[in-house]
Order: C-alpha cells, then structure tokens, then sequence
C-alpha cells in the first residue's frame, strides 16, 4: 500500500497571566505583523511541546510556570496534505512580577533588536482596543483571556502525553553506564540500529505505542524463529508481566538476541534473565525441574548432541548438582545467574540467539534512512508493510523526530538486582519422579558449609566515628602505596577495577548519586541549625531556606529509579533472616532516624541484617514525603537488604481522604506538588505485597487471604499484576493482604461467630467497612496449609509498639510512636537464629 504522508506544522503558545493585575503578556511579531502570544514553533531538536512552551517563556526573560492547556487546534483543508497543530497552554507568573516594567525587551539567543521583539502586558480592555498597525495578529489572546478570567475550563499539562521514540548513543559507553547501554554497546546497535529497529516497531504498532503477542510473533517469525516458540520469547522480552512491550522492552530484548552479542561480564548477566525467563514457562520467577530440562535439550540440540529422554534426563540430573548443598525443587533466578556467572553451569552463550543480525548495513541503506518520514525502513519485509501515517514537524528530516516516545533513561536505569531468595518444596499435585529428581538442585542460599563457594574483598573501606556514622569512604585501589596495602598484592588489584560495574557498593558510596544526595537533604533536614551569636537560624525538621525546586527534582528522580527496581521485584519476596521488621510509619521522619540510629546507624549496606518495612508510609503525620524519600534512597543504595511492601495508605483514594496529597501540594506547590505525589504513587502501585523470611514467617500490611480469593499457593500472590493502579479492582487478593484484620474475640456477637463456623473462619471486616477478618483457626489453617510458622502484619495502632495475639502464633507491630497525639511506643521485630525478637524503641 502506497504511503501516505501529512505534514502537520505544529506550533506552541503561551498565555502568560499576571493575576494580580489580570494582565497577559504579548510580544510584538517580526516584520510588525502584529502582537501575538509568546510562542515557539515545534523543532526537530526539541523533544517535546512542554519543553518548547519553557523555551519561549526562557526566551521572553519571564519567571511564569506553565499550569495547564487551554485549547488544543487542529486545522485541516479538504484536498491537501497541508495541517496545522496548535497548542495553547497557559502559565502564570508568581507574585511580585507586578513591579515589573509594562513595556520592556528580553534577550534573545537569535539577537533579535529590540524593535523586532518588544514585550508588553495588556488587560483585557486594552487588547479590545488594539487596531490598525499597532494591533493583535489574530483575536485568539482576547478569546484566550477571556476564557481564563471567567473560569472556564483549563485541563491538566500531563494530558500531554508527549514520547519520543529515539535510539541512545553508545560512543561514550564506560565501565560505569548502565547495563541496559552496556548491553546495547555489546550487541553492537548503534543510534541508526536502534533507530531502524524503533521504527519497525512503531509501524507494526501502529497507532498503539506498545507491542501485543500477536505482533510481536509477526515479527519475531519475520526473522526466521519457530513459531512455536513465540510464546516463550515473548515471556522473556516482557519482564514487567504486562502482557505487552514498551519500545524499550523491544529493544533491549533484540540487544540480548543478536549473535554478536558476547556472553560475559554485564551483557552475559542480562541475557541470563531473558534465557531464564523463557524457560520459566508458568513464569513465578522459579524455574522448576521440567523446565530445566527443556533448557538443557536445548544447549544439546545447539550442540548437535543427542536428546533422549534419559539422555537429557541424566544430564539434567547431574547439572543440578551445580547449583549448592541443600536439596531444593526449583531453581530460583539469583542461583541461575551465580553458577552460570561462576562457569559452574555452561552452554547458555548458544541460546536465545538469532541466525542473522537484526539490522545489516544493507538495510540501513535500503530503508532510506536519512530520507524523509515517508521513507521506508521495513528491509523490504511485506509482513511489516502498513500504511503509514507520519507526523512532519518544521526542520524535522528523521523518521525518529516524528514522534516523541519516552523510553525512560537507558543510560540512569540502575543493575536490576533481585534478591537472593529461597524456595518452598514443590507443589503437592507434582509428579512424584519429577519431585524426587528436582530435588537435586542446590541452594547456596541456605546457611553451611559449601567448600566450592568462595568469599571475595569487597572494594570498599569504611572509617567510622565513635557515634557510628560514616567518616570516610574509599576504594581498596586508590590505597595502593600507602601502609593499608601491601606491594605483595601486585595486580590484583588492578583487576577489580574492571568488575567495577559489577559492584553494587560502587554505586552505593557514590555521594553523587540521587540517593546519597537525598540522605545529605534530610540529615540537614534532621538537624537544629545555629548561627555564630547563638541564635537558631534553622529549626530541626525544616527545610530552612532549601530551594525546594531543587529537592522535587531530586524527588523526582529518585521514583523513577526505584520504580524500576521495585517492579522487577516479586510481589511475594523472600528473606533471609537476620531481619528486622518494622510497622506503620505514618509520615514520622523522627521515629524513623531513631530506628536509623538504633538499627543500621552505617547503613543498610554495613548493616549484617536485611530491613522490611510493611507499609503505611505516609498520612496521619506530617513527613511522609521525608519518610519516602528516606525509604527510597535506602532501597537503590541496598536493594537487596531494604525491602518496601505496600499498605493501604499507599492508595491515592485514601491519600485524598486524609493528607498526603495536600503535604505534596503545600511543599511543592500546585503543579510541582502534584508531579510529586503521582511519581511517588507510580512507585507504590509495583510495590510487592508480601514476604515470607526464611521460609517460615509470613508477612504483610494487612492479614491473610481468604482463600476464595484465589490465593491456594503462596504462589498465587506472585501472579498480581503490576503495576497495580487500582487494587480493589484489580486484585481483591492484593486487596486482603492490603485491609484484613484478625478478629477480636472479646468484641465478636453470636451471629458473627456462627458467620465464622460457617465462612471457615472470615467475616466481613465492619471495622474497615471492606476485605475481612479472620480468625484463629483460620490463621492456624493458613499456616498448616503453606507449611509457615507466624504471621507478621502491622495495620493496627498498639500501645506497647506490639501486640502477640492468636495462640502466639501472630504478631502484630506498629512503628510510630505518639500516633495521631496518643501515648503509644514504637517498636519493631527482629527474625533471627529462629526466634522472633520483640523490640521497642525510646523515642524520647
């Protein structure tokens, strides 16, 4: 089918509004065409109509804040290509902007004079009043004025869904960019691979911007793959469990895939997780002997060996024996990627390849690349064909500058680390022969002694005050020639450095990262600050005079790093003990810093012990945006020993009930406020939702599922979708762990008990007004069923910090002290050599 190309002009203007005044600020066209809106036409160098508006607003020397669009234009003629796309949108100027000058010129980078460019605030009246050479170029600013003044309606700037669809550059890559460009570098997709490849994409899609099944089997057979396994491809590119591939997905999955891609150091570590993925047919994160089996058929049918069923059985059977000490029925990802990383487990570089390279010289040539967005870039490939309905913005020559897809920074995502976790036994309805061979594999995970593991020096040194904070902080290498390192260690040395990369303490100690930078804020935060004569020049827990614009940026880039991290996670992790456990917070940074100091004054990372927090973050107090960002720092800097599980607080409806999104908005402002409040909701939506340490001790915000629910395995939870926008609709199992409460025996009327005989257990929550509340039997059932010992939840204020209840089999913790003016303790539980280890904790 023949192309079909429109090209659309599209344009940017601003209506600057002073309120105090009611003026808006115009600025006189070139050539004295007339006075018009502060306005900017689309480039193919800016990424974006927002960025274009903050251009001309920079460009016209003025302090407004864009607020809101106004009206959106799209204006065509019957018969020709030719369209227009206007954009007006709205930004106010903040108080004081009144004293300014009426009439004045701004400084333009184009140098344009100040005859060509003058600027000038107007009332209503006056725009009215406009005529002749000295007049409006069109009516649109008294329309637009007017609009604003009588209160219509204005709508949210994030209605701009603005994406950019653009490859990364690989030239600078180092050993310390992210493993995502590392990745990309290794498979030798530079900017015009990606771009092809994005392109493809993006006509497939067409006009969706992510990738179903069907079409990613389309093309995945396109290049020559079984079409039987596109299932399992399709599982191994879509690591979040979506069902569908954002253009980063696809790209980083065909980056994994390309037979030029070599299988070591970090790109090796990233193909492991696709080549488990897509074994892990039932996809729980386990890979379970069958599947293992499938794995090894397959590295010997690469290998031109045979595959009988004995054959691949017995082989199967000795390769197991690889994976640690402790018998196990399924294999966990981190054991995967240690005993292929140790070269414990070989022949996994063969698989999950393609025959040919995804893109060739030849067909960057053939795809026109340099030509315009009617160009194809299909490699001739009729399966790809579709019509074409391409968006030509003024100066834009690339098919890529067409649309703006945001693919997230490649080059700031951070090393997915998933935590080491042990497995349960295998499911009761397995095979009996399938039970008794996959308990051949090993988990080095469980505690003794395994001759074959080897312990490393780590890469770090530490020097710490008498109080326990951090003093100092280098690497081993910068100490060469100095009494701390011997000349006997020779090179050594010298070969850690380039494994870097792999050291997540790297990024850890790094004082520049987003995470380091937030902690240093709220330590100042934390402090009483006095000037030389005595006087406090900052109260403890204040801001001072911090530019908050500043901090929200930080903010704001810390959600979107722990997003991702938390997304990769479970919703069911696990743990190994020793761990502390710690309830409710409720927005209170000052109970907070005293488990902090109490617990892991030198970090998390320095810290022998893993750290769960079962959620309730937020609301009731007034730091809950301290209490994230604190929480969320701590997570990228050990996000295998800080483990976040969301609570019911961590739902927008009842963030709107009680204070959390006005604490945003009063910190923040308005419209930076409101970005804050959603990119932290963006992180509790892929929050996990519950945790099992060492096998045994089940934990979550709120108490157990009913199992009508559909939670029958522990398993089940994993199976909750994420991200996991709306719970109580989404997942009424996600919504029981999140709002369930054990029932109180004193409190209980005769027909509710009969209800429990009958429910086996449950009952309507008439506490909460939803979810249930179950009762002892229904706990002990619960922990027979998942061969668990206790149940640990928060949810619910107790005095003591604690509460032991229902035959002492669960135990409830909240770690607020004081909560909502009252006289209650805070307190956490520690799990370790199989005792659970009530603590409270002086706050005073």
């Amino acid at each position: 089918m023949a192309s079909v190309v429109s090209e659309i002009r599209c344009c940017v203007s601003v209506l600057v509004y002073r309120e105090s005044d009611q003026k808006c600020l115009l600025i006189r066209e070139e050539g004295d065409r007339g006075w018009w809106l502060i306005q900017e036409e689309l480039d193919g160098d800016v990424t974006g109509f927002r960025e274009t508006a903050n251009l001309a607003l920079k460009n016209a020397n003025t302090e407004a804040t864009l607020e809101s669009i106004i009206s959106i234009s799209h204006v065509t003629v019957p018969g020709w290509d030719a369209q227009t796309l206007h954009i007006k949108l709205l930004a106010k100027t903040p108080s004081g902007d009144e004293k300014d000058e009426d009439v004045f010129s701004p400084v333009f980078d184009s140098g344009k004079t100040v005859e060509e460019r003058m600027l000038r605030w107007f009332t209503l009246e006056e725009l009215k009043e406009l005529h002749g050479e000295d007049g409006l170029l069109g009516v649109e600013p008294i329309e637009l004025l007017q609009h604003i003044k009588k209160g219509k309606p204005v709508y949210p700037l994030s209605l701009l869904d603005e994406v950019c669809l653009h490859g990364t550059d690989i030239a600078d890559v180092t050993s310390q960019s992210s493993p995502q460009k590392l990745l990309l570098q290794a498979a030798k997709l530079g900017k015009q691979e990606q771009e092809y490849l994005l392109h493809q994409f993006l006509e497939l899609c067409y006009p969706s911007i992510t990738m179903n099944a069907v079409l990613f089997g389309q093309f995945i057979t396109s290049k020559g793959l079984d079409e039987e396994k596109v299932k399992s491809y399709f599982r191994a590119f879509d690591a979040k469990k979506q069902g569908f591939l954002s253009a980063k997905d696809f790209l980083l999955g065909m980056a994994a895939m390309q037979p030029c891609t070599p299988h070591g150091g970090i790109p090796a570590e990233m193909r492991c997780r696709y080549i488990f993925r897509y074994y892990d047919v039932n996809n729980d994160g386990l890979m379970e002997f069958t599947e293992f089996k499938a794995l090894v058929a397959d590295i010997r049918r690469l290998k031109n060996q045979p595959i009988t069923d004995d054959i691949v059985e017995s082989e199967a059977l000795d390769s197991a024996k690889v994976f640690g000490t402790e018998p196990r029925a399924i294999l966990a990802l981190m054991d995967f990627l240690n005993a292929v990383g140790q070269l414990k487990f070989r022949g996994t570089s063969s698989l999950f390849r393609l025959s040919q390279p995804s893109v060739t010289a030849a067909d960057l040539e053939m795809s026109g690349h340099d030509n315009g967005p009617g160009s194809s870039a299909d490699s001739g490939e009729d399966s790809l064909q579709r019509q074409r309905h391409s968006i030509k913005r003024k100066k834009t020559s690339h098919f890529h500058k067409t649309l703006q897809f945001n693919l997230g920074s490649i080059d700031g995502d951070l090393d997915y680390k998933m935590q080491r976790i042990r497995c349960n036994s295998t499911n009761s309805n397995e095979d009996e022969s399938d039970r008794d061979a996959a308990a051949l594999f090993k988990s080095p995970e469980i505690r003794g002694i395994d001759e074959r593991s080897k312990y490393e020096l780590a890469t770090h040194t530490v020097k710490v005050k008498r109080s326990g904070m951090l003093a100092d902080v280098r690497t081993l290498w910068d100490l060469q020639g100095t009494p701390a390192v011997s000349s006997s260690v020779g090179g050594v040395l010298d070969g850690d450095k380039t494994r870097m990369q792999r050291v997540s303490s790297v990024d850890s100690f790094n004082q520049r990262s987003h995470p380091n930078e937030m902690l240093t804020g709220l330590r100042y935060f934390e402090r009483a600050l006095k000037s030389t004569t005595g006087t406090h020049t900052k109260d403890a827990f204040s801001w001072g005079n911090v530019d908050m614009h500043s901090l929200a940026k930080c903010m704001l880039a810390l959600c979107r790093e722990a997003k991702r991290i938390l997304a990769e996670e479970p919703r069911l992790i696990r743990i190994m003990a020793p761990s502390y456990i710690l309830g409710d917070l409720h927005g209170n940074f000052r109970d907070l810093v005293c488990f902090e100091k109490a617990l892991w004054r030198m970090g998390p990372l320095l810290t022998p012990c893993s750290f769960l927090f079962l959620g309730d973050y937020v609301d009731r107090g007034e730091y809950g945006v301290e209490v994230v960002a604190y929480l969320l720092s701590q997570k990228l800097l050990a996000p295998e020993k800080f483990f976040l599980i969301r609570g019911n607080h961590e739902l927008r409806s009842v963030q709107k009930m009680f204070h959390f999104e006005a604490e945003c908005l009063k910190k923040f402002g308005k419209t930076i406020g409101h970005q804050i409040w959603e990119a932290v909701n963006s992180c509790f939506d892929v929050m996990p939702l519950a945790a099992v340490v060492d096998n045994k001790i089940f934990c979550t915000h709120g108490g157990i599922p009913n199992p009508k629910t559909g939670c029958t395995t522990l398993r089940d939870i994993n199976k909750i979708p994420v991200p996991l926008t709306d719970p109580e609709t989404q997942s009424p199992l996600a919504w029981q762990l999140m709002w369930s409460d054990p029932v109180k025996s004193d409190l209980l009327t005769i027909e509710q008990e009969e209800e429990l005989i009958d429910n086996g257990g449950y009952i309507f929550n008439t506490r909460r007004g939803t979810a249930h509340m179950f009762s002892c039997d229904a706990l002990e059932r619960f922990l027979k069923d998942h061969n668990l010992s206790h149940v640990v939840r928060a949810h619910e204020v107790q005095q003591a910090g604690f509460q032991v209840q229902q035959k002492g089999q669960l135990l409830t913790v909240f770690s607020s002290s004081h909560y909502c003016g009252g006289s209650n303790e805070a307190a956490c539980i520690l799990a370790d050599r199989h005792k659970l280890r009530t603590i409270r904790l002086d706050t005073t």
